[in-house]
């Protein structure tokens, strides 16, 4: 089934692979900067791959070599699992490579998605499947949506992919969480959830203990303290030395930040007073909410009470699933159209919610 879009996707094919140009002004820029890529690597755009998976040996030990990251992920693995065996998609979970450590959700589309090789042990990095959602994801270390034609091969425009990295307090990435379904369908807001199940994981990466270390964390607005949503600065003495990508951007600062930036050059020489104190003012004058917390006394590794996660990831599910069903007017056909899910759902989450909660 052919969607609206789909003819502007055509011809930006057009101009790039067969007249040579730059749609620049048809396509999004993070996919155009991967299909130039793919060029550069000489890929051929109408050869589709067909990667078999490594070897069962290999892929055990792959398994036991990323067993960690694995559990980490589970929880959100499992909820979203949920929502795409009701939207014929599934989640997948790679390492920082691109290979697929551990797909779920609908059976149906899995069987199809195996012609494609989305399953555990194929390697889906730019270099071995061209344009797609984990290999940009990974390249531009970025939330980004592939959708039919923008795939670099021909033979992958019947999906729909949407991924974000997995990004540690240090800045490596660790892997990619994706969900894959069919472009016939709409996901209007499969990013927008992997985006919050990815949320989630990094704050949870914030657990763990760094020895020597103090966290600091802030927000402008105090009620988003202790959520997935604040800022994270994590210091030895006075330097940067971790953070999460919310605590980076509300400072203004990069991931190259970390070991060079002091405590001083980013709040002031009259902040070293306040040492420990709930607020401060960052460098563009802005005014923060701040808690302090001794790191070096988190879990050892990053495994804190990960069944927390998927409570706290479905009440952020719900809560979109509410906000929208209320733009709708009520209309749950509507909004399980908007939102790329099934009704059935949307009714779910209704008939679950404590007595005395309005949906309207």
């Amino acid at each position: 089934m052919r969607r609206a879009g789909d003819s502007t996707i055509d011809r930006a094919r057009q101009e790039y692979f067969d007249e040579g140009k730059l749609p620049s002004d048809q396509l999004g820029h993070a996919v155009l900067r991967s299909w130039i890529r793919c060029s550069d690597m000489g890929l051929r755009e109408r050869t589709t791959p067909t990667p078999d998976p490594i070897p069962q040996g290999d892929l055990r030990h792959l398994h036991e070599r990323h067993a960690r990251f694995c559990r980490l992920c589970r929880p959100e693995l499992e909820m979203l699992g949920v929502e795409a065996r009701e939207t014929g998609s599934v989640v997948i979970l790679t390492d920082a490579t691109g290979m697929i450590l551990d797909t779920l959700g609908d059976t149906a589309f899995a069987g199809r998605a195996a012609g494609v090789a989305l399953r555990p042990g194929v390697d889906w990095s730019e270099a071995s499947t061209g344009t797609n959602a984990i290999g940009v994801a990974l390249a531009e270390r970025r939330a980004v949506a592939v959708h039919g034609g923008e795939h670099y091969f021909a033979g992958h425009e019947l999906l729909s992919c949407s991924a974000t990295p997995i990004i540690d307090p240090r800045g490596a990435t660790m892997g990619v969480l994706d969900i894959s379904g069919s472009s016939g369908t709409a996901h209007t807001h499969a990013l927008g959830l992997v985006r919050m199940a990815v949320a989630q994981i990094e704050h949870r990466l914030l657990r763990q203990r760094f020895d020597g270390c103090r966290i600091l964390r802030l927000h402008t607005d105090a009620g988003m303290l202790g959520t997935v949503r604040e800022g994270a600065l994590i210091f030895r003495d006075e330097t940067l030395v971790a953070a999460n990508r919310r605590g980076l951007s509300l400072v203004g600062l990069a991931w190259d930040a970390l070991d060079r930036v002091q405590f001083e050059a980013l709040f002031g020489i009259q902040a070293r007073a306040a040492w420990g104190g709930t607020t401060l003012r960052g460098p563009n004058g802005e005014s923060f909410v701040c808690e302090w917390q001794d790191a070096d006394k988190g879990a050892p590794e990053f495994l804190a009470e990960p069944a927390r996660a998927a409570e706290t990831l479905h009440d952020a599910e719900t809560e979109l699933i509410l906000r929208t069903l209320r733009e709708c007017g009520g209309n749950v056909s509507e909004a399980a159209r908007r939102l790329g899910i099934h009704r059935s759902t949307i009714h779910r989450r209704i008939a679950a919610l404590p007595e005395g909660h309005s949906s309207q």
